[in-house]
């Protein structure tokens, strides 16, 4: 895990996901190595990310908007295949400024808390490459979400039965039968 990421002294990290506008912004401590007692203060809302943490006794402050993460990732807890751990990470180009949101022993509800918390933020998807590279789950522009092309839909006649049901019901006039008499005001159907 990233230097300053709460997986060193955390192994397993649930967050409450926000779901309301009351639970903004989302206010925890988490396990960082680099900081004097071991722990840094992490307060998530809907436009910044700020981490705070006291480094040879001088307090410091570390305010990012949330839109210069990347996004959210899937990342296995030990690289090296020890422990199948995995965590919900959002990831920072400086990983200092990752922030371990959701860590599990276990893959199986993994899945969902990286759909809600994507959701909750508004941040894409990622997985982690074996180099450490991140790459979207999905085929995005920009914020969109590409799914696949759909074939249009099936129906019954191409232009001949578009005319109302009440339409249907009657045939069409021919144009030959239409007269009209000399001196009436109306038109007639009839001979």
């Amino acid at each position: 895990m990233p230097a300053g990421s709460s997986a060193a002294f955390e192994p397993y990290v649930a967050l409450a996901r926000p779901t309301t506008a009351e639970d903004w912004p989302l206010r925890f401590d988490a396990a960082d190595a680099g900081a004097d007692d071991g722990w840094r203060q992490i307060e998530i809302g809907h436009d910044e990310v700020v981490l705070r943490r006291r480094v040879a006794g001088v307090a410091m402050k570390a305010a990012r908007p949330l839109n210069a993460y990347l996004g959210l990732a899937v990342a296995l807890l030990d690289p090296e295949g020890w422990d199948d751990g995995v965590a919900i990470v959002l990831v920072h180009e400086d990983p200092a400024l990752s922030v371990t949101l959701y860590s599990a022993p276990h893959i199986d509800d993994v899945v969902a808390e990286w759909r809600g918390w994507s959701a909750a933020l508004g941040r894409p998807m990622l997985v982690t490459q074996a180099d450490g590279c991140h790459r979207p789950a999905t085929a995005m522009i920009g914020r969109l979400t590409l799914g696949e092309v759909r074939g249009r839909r099936a129906r019954r006649g191409a232009l001949k039965h578009r005319r109302p049901s009440v339409y249907r019901r009657r045939g069409a006039g021919r144009p030959g039968e239409l007269t009209v008499h000399r001196g009436e005001r109306e038109l007639s159907a009839r001979d």
